[in-house]
């Protein structure tokens, strides 16, 4: 039934530069067993034909608004744009390289109002679009269904791990997210369902986790095809300065209100993203200038490195032998 008034959910796509992949994400909404939502398509000034597939849809079915933004102003603006906009009871938010399984509302929404919860997340397929093929679910399907505590967002949150809480994709209660003044954080490229999750717990949400992976998470670098997909910026678009930046404000802010345990999250995540940095930077010499002896100082100054660099030379010798 498709509601007149408040819709059950608000579902927000961010879309930049997604000409290609915008119609499929939002037809996966349009497909939903649950029928009572909206669609905001929040267009970031893109330099392709993004906008123009937003107005085809926008002017053919009065669920979808499209916000056509005049200048681009990130990911993070295009989500609290949509979020200040959004006038569901829930809030749902889709990449627009994404999709969801037809069922994925329906099941999300049932759980949320049965579990008495402000937040409720699944499980992912995670895709190598380039290849066409399912690499992977994010955690074992077979998983129990349960309720995810601040401690448990803790005890999930590692980056060097297959899967981490601070990549699901949740629907979370407008009323909560109203109340608690939950927003994204500008200008951070990397992370930011990570932060505005910590955020949600440290307020003192109430999460569920479903087990059916219903969210179609299309990985940012295929590990079959061994290619980017053609959203986004690229290769490098892992800036882990900015999520740095972003990290020592949220540090601080976790410091300040007592919430030492996410405090000690935040301060071992420091330490992840600078190896990263340190990693990357090397490999960006390199490809830049094809000098591989400063690529090799910036790895032996950073020790921190080391097992990374292992971890990546093992894995490209298991795939040269087939393994």
């Amino acid at each position: 039934m498709i509601s007149t008034g408040t819709p059950r959910v608000s579902v927000i796509i961010p879309a930049y530069k997604t000409a290609g992949t915008l119609a499929r994400a939002i037809q996966s909404v349009l497909d939903q067993t649950e029928q009572d939502f909206e669609i905001l398509i929040v267009e970031d000034c893109s330099r392709d034909a993004t906008l123009a597939v937003a107005q085809q849809f926008a002017s053919s079915d009065s669920r979808i608004r499209l916000i056509a933004l005049p200048e681009n102003g990130g990911q993070a603006r295009a989500l609290n744009r949509g979020t200040s906009e959004a006038r569901g009871r829930w809030i749902a938010t889709l990449d627009a390289d994404d999709r969801y399984q037809p069922e994925r509302l329906s099941v999300l929404l049932e759980h949320g109002e049965r579990e008495d919860v402000q937040m409720v997340a699944d499980n992912q397929n995670h895709l190598d679009e380039q290849a066409g093929v399912l690499v992977q679910t994010a955690f074992p399907a077979s998983t129990n269904c349960r309720v995810v505590t601040l401690a448990d967002f803790i005890a999930n949150s590692d980056t060097s791990a297959n899967f981490s809480f601070g990549i699901l994709k949740p629907i979370i209660l407008a009323s909560f997210v109203r109340d608690h003044a939950l927003t994204y954080r500008p200008g951070l490229k990397l992370g930011q369902d990570f932060y505005h999750l910590m955020q949600f717990f440290a307020a003192g949400g109430r999460g569920y986790l479903v087990d059916q992976p219903m969210y179609d998470w299309t990985l940012p670098f295929g590990p079959v095809s061994r290619a980017w997909t053609t959203t986004g910026d690229g290769a490098w678009r892992y800036d882990y300065r900015s999520t740095l930046e972003a990290n020592a404000y949220f540090l601080q802010l976790m410091e300040t209100s007592g919430q030492l345990e996410l405090a000690e999250l935040l301060r071992r995540r420091k330490r992840e993203y600078w190896t990263m940095v340190h990693y990357i930077d090397a490999q960006k010499i390199f490809a830049q200038t094809g000098d591989r002896l400063a690529a090799v100082r910036i790895i032996a100054r950073h020790p921190d490195t080391w097992p990374l660099l292992a971890k990546r030379i093992t894995g490209r010798l298991r795939r040269a032998v087939g393994l």
